[in-house]
């Protein structure tokens, strides 16, 4: 696939379109409905939108044939997007399982709820195979002001139309930045495609100080999407005043299409200018790592708590940049892998104690869970151990490969930063995991709304699919680590 014609590009997006045309078809499906029938409409509609997900993953294997290692146009359809594709739609079809339950017990918009779903994931990988730094703002907005709209989508919680219009003042900042750094960088080499712009590294023809504020405001627009210290401010708040499905989805899908974005365009085309943006990055992953995980230690709200979880997280991917080598290039796809897998069967436990509504989010809500439901105990202290890379899960491999690419590359405090914040983050999650197999459950009143008691099927599914994953990962990578380290980035 040469570009050299206006169908290849259709076909190169195609995983994209069919998730468009599922989106509008969900809007248009949504328009007329029966107010009589609209729990089994929800389900309905959730249904559809899986269905969407899985004809667009199709799309993406049979893109399979036509994938290259060149960069020709204006996207790319090498292994490495095509990988950042099943990330995406993994994640998107495990928050609409997540998310039916939810949307019916809780009477959101669901047409609206499913469809800026699919947009934003649309955005997401429109970002990831983008070779021009216009189309990655386009595809950047087109995921933002998706979830803008998603934290905010129920219209009953004053929490969460605050959270989403914080999130919306602060994003529109941080695009403002990334924007403004995409007109220096067009300034500085009279391009915004960053295989023209990667020529210019070579040839020596850029202006090196507009370059170099480019790129530094380029980075601060990414780390605010990847919530990275000190760029974190909205991030504790969307994820609490967000519906918990959505606060899934931004946990893994918006953070691992920011991330691999940032890859590709860092450690890829402006590796010329290495040197000068690793310093920054540096510093920003080390206070990263031990700040977030300090502070979530303090943390009485599950959603809050897994809001700094996930900013740690941040900064030890964040490492992967700054070793910038092939090992570390395995260990952000495969930290990146497990990181999903960890959070989003954790956030399918979570769904369920807080039986489908955002009620039983303290951390005391989790007490003698291990009594009353053993299997979910159970999975859910994996997920966490999965999280705190403790050996044996797929966490573990992850960290092992990220560290292993900092010592190839002499940043050895870099290793010593994550190992020690790693440590840290033990006290907060073994405290979970204490609460729920070493404390009664607690005492119900007329204030502490009653637990649920039955475990829906599709949380089971996901429940047991995830766990064997986390499991499978931990104890035999081998197969996984060859295929991430297969992965080419078009160049």
């Amino acid at each position: 696939m040469d570009f050299t014609n206006q169908w290849h590009y259709l076909l190169a997006m195609a995983p994209e379109i069919v998730l468009i045309g599922f989106a509008i078809g969900l809007l248009l499906f949504g328009v007329s409905r029966d107010k009589s029938k609209d729990s089994m409409k929800n389900r309905d509609l959730g249904w559809i939108a899986l269905l969407g997900v899985t004809v667009s993953a199709f799309g993406n294997g049979w893109l399979y044939a036509s994938a290259s290692s060149s960069s020709q146009g204006i996207v790319t359809v090498d292994t490495y997007s095509l990988l950042a594709n099943w990330i995406l739609l993994l994640s998107l079809a495990m928050v609409i399982l997540i998310s039916v339950p939810y949307v019916e017990r809780q009477k959101l918009q669901a047409p609206e709820y499913f469809a800026l779903l699919m947009f934003g994931t649309v955005g997401l990988m429109v970002m990831s195979a983008s070779l021009d730094l216009m189309l990655i703002f386009i595809g950047l907005e087109i995921a933002s002001i998706s979830i803008y709209a998603l934290v905010a989508i129920d219209q009953r919680s004053s929490r969460g139309a605050e959270a989403g219009l914080k999130y919306f003042l602060l994003g529109a900042f941080s695009t403002g930045i990334f924007l403004y750094g995409v007109a220096l960088i067009y300034g500085a080499t009279s391009s915004v495609n960053l295989v023209a712009i990667a020529d210019t590294f070579v040839d020596g023809q850029s202006n090196e100080l507009m370059l170099l504020v480019g790129t530094i405001m380029l980075a601060v627009g990414f780390c605010f999407k990847v919530s990275v210290v000190p760029f974190h401010m909205w991030t504790p708040d969307a994820y609490e005043g967000a519906p918990l499905p959505v606060t899934a989805y931004m946990s893994v899908a918006v953070k691992s299409g920011a991330f691999l974005t940032f890859y590709r365009v860092f450690s890829v085309y402006l590796e010329g200018a290495h040197h000068s943006w690793s310093e920054v990055l540096w510093g920003l992953s080390i206070l990263t790592m031990v700040g977030a995980n300090l502070i979530a230690l303090t943390q009485n709200n599950i959603k809050r708590l897994l809001a700094y979880s996930g900013i740690a997280h941040s900064g030890y991917l964040l490492m992967t940049l700054v070793a910038n080598n092939a090992t570390s290039q395995s260990g952000l796809l495969f930290y990146l892998t497990a990181y999903v897998l960890s959070s989003l069967g954790l956030f399918a436990g979570i769904v369920f104690v807080s039986n489908q509504s955002e009620t039983n989010v303290d951390v005391e809500n989790y007490s003698g869970l291990g009594v009353n439901y053993p299997f979910i105990a159970f999975a859910l202290t994996v997920f966490l151990l999965s999280l705190g890379g403790f050996p044996g899960t797929g966490g573990f491999i992850g960290k092992v490969l990220i560290l292993q690419g900092s010592l190839e590359s002499g940043h050895i405090s870099l290793a010593v930063a994550l190992v020690l914040s790693t440590l840290i983050s033990y006290g907060y999650y073994l405290r979970i995991v204490w609460l729920m197999w070493m404390k009664d459950p607690l005492a119900q009143d007329a204030d502490n709304p009653s637990s649920p008691t039955v475990v829906p099927m599709i949380l089971q599914l996901l429940l047991v699919f995830t766990l064997v994953s986390v499991i499978y990962l931990g104890l035999l990578p081998g197969q996984w680590i060859e295929f991430v380290e297969s992965i080419a980035i078009a160049k």
